[in-house]
């Protein structure tokens, strides 16, 4: 009788570690991600079903905002979410529930944009200009920056990201600090007077975030989903052109395969999270404070650390960590 008990009981145990094993490992997950060429890694993936030797089958919902699909992870309705560093500083903020998982590139040719007629070839040309730009994102941060470090004022108006262009056409504003999706419309529209300044200051991070249910309960996926990322990474460092030809194939006809191939060297296509990053989060968190945007909550190290994740990519590269 006791053999019998004791062999229903290890029957017992090895069917929970079983379950218990199955249950860390969820296969169907979505990934928000818009139409850009600012994270190849994903597009090779796509390209290339490289989710496949991971046991994954990925969903890629499209957004063009990356606010909008973290709204939605924040929601339930996304596991995983490309999005800039500002929105995360935001939801740090605000308490909500998400890990940073990977910086997963940087965009690095963030620009003031005006018309060559207003003598426009440094930020302080600015002084008492009106500069217009998104109020309370990270190009209003971006702005900010340069006008405090060049040491000049400007009026700052406030203008949605699609009306930036036409304001800047029509002359409403005398320059503009739009997001880099409107930097090849901006070239375009205004032809022989385009006129920018470089803002060396500044990088978008563009990070892979997980809900807090998908970090929590499926530990397995996330370092697959981060695996899979590798692979796509290291094919983009072995053939570039190819992987300008993938994001193409991806993103189809959002951007021309000649505007990929211009931009790529903009970026820098490197996963990894390091205290560069944090240091850029605790700036933004004080100036959203300074700003008003989000009150009685003080932006320290301490608040913004343990939304950084890094124990997943360590145990994939170790050395791609620095905290």
């Amino acid at each position: 009788m006791f053999k019998k008990l004791a062999a229903a009981s290890i029957g017992i145990v090895l069917c929970f570690l079983s379950v218990n094993a199955f249950a860390q490992k969820k296969s169907d997950i979505k990934i928000g991600w818009g139409p850009f060429p600012d994270v190849p890694q994903i597009s090779q993936a796509v390209d290339k079903n490289l989710w496949k030797e991971e046991g994954l089958n990925a969903q890629i919902v499209p957004f063009f905002s990356g606010r909008a699909s973290f709204e939605a992870l924040l929601g339930g309705q996304l596991d995983f979410a490309i999005i800039a560093e500002f929105p995360a500083v935001i939801g740090a903020m605000q308490k909500q529930e998400f890990g940073i998982l990977a910086r997963m590139s940087q965009y690095q040719a963030s620009r003031i944009i005006s018309k060559n007629n207003i003598g426009f070839n440094s930020v302080k040309d600015l002084a008492g200009r009106k500069i217009g730009t998104t109020v309370g994102t990270n190009v209003h941060f971006l702005l900010d920056v340069e006008l405090q470090m060049a040491g000049v004022k400007a009026e700052v108006v406030s203008v949605a990201p699609p009306d930036l262009l036409p304001a800047l056409v029509r002359g409403d504003v005398d320059a503009a600090v739009m997001f880099p999706s409107f930097y090849a419309g901006a070239k375009k529209a205004l032809g022989d007077q385009y006129n920018e300044v470089r803002t060396p200051s500044y990088s978008t991070q563009f990070l892979l975030v997980g809900s807090g249910e998908i970090i929590d309960k499926y530990p397995d996926t996330v370092r697959g989903v981060l695996s899979t990322l590798l692979k796509g990474e290291k094919l983009i460092v072995d053939d570039p052109a190819e992987s300008q030809q993938a994001v193409s194939r991806v993103i189809g006809k959002a951007i021309p395969l000649a505007g990929i191939v211009a931009g790529w060297s903009e970026h820098e296509y490197k996963m990894g999270l390091d205290n560069e990053l944090l240091d850029l989060m605790l700036k933004e968190g004080q100036w959203i404070r300074e700003t008003g945007k989000i009150k009685n909550i003080e932006p320290t190290r301490q608040l913004f650390r343990p939304y950084f994740r890094g124990e997943f990519l360590k145990s994939l590269a170790g050395a791609r960590v620095n905290l």
